[in-house]
């Protein structure tokens, strides 16, 4: 199950929405768009879209039980604060590879060729790819 309660439905989309703004207005410093409504507005609304399609899909919630289960004694401490972190660990892993490959595969001054290690090199901190 996605949402365990409204609760939790009204902080995804929140922070959906807040994670697709301040992304949006990084990559539109870094790749030097016009800052303008429809820029910020196109990427803000592609990031927030990929932020909860992804949310929807994926069963973070259920790997994350998994893996809680595997390594922590259930009703410790150690157990509840990996069971409430790690969802949202896993997600926001999940929205940044995505997000920055659709930042750096539709960005028409990077060429064809250099794109995926541009994106590889940034996602796993590669220095020797950057070249």
């Amino acid at each position: 199950m996605m949402f365990r309660d409204h609760y939790g439905e009204t902080v995804n989309v929140v922070l959906a929405m807040m994670m697709g703004l301040f992304m949006s207005l990084a990559s539109i410093f870094v790749d030097g768009l016009p800052l303008n409504f429809s820029t910020v507005f196109s990427n803000c609304g592609m990031i927030t879209l990929n932020i909860l399609i992804w949310s929807i899909l994926l069963p973070y919630n259920d790997w994350s039980a998994a893996i809680t289960r595997r390594f922590c004694k259930e009703g410790t401490l150690a157990y509840k604060l990996v069971a409430n972190i790690l969802p949202s660990i896993i997600l926001n892993t999940v929205n940044t590879f995505i997000v920055s490959a659709a930042n750096i595969f539709f960005n028409a001054t990077i060429p064809a060729e250099e794109q995926f290690s541009h994106w590889f090199s940034g996602a796993f901190h590669d220095p020797g790819l950057s070249a």
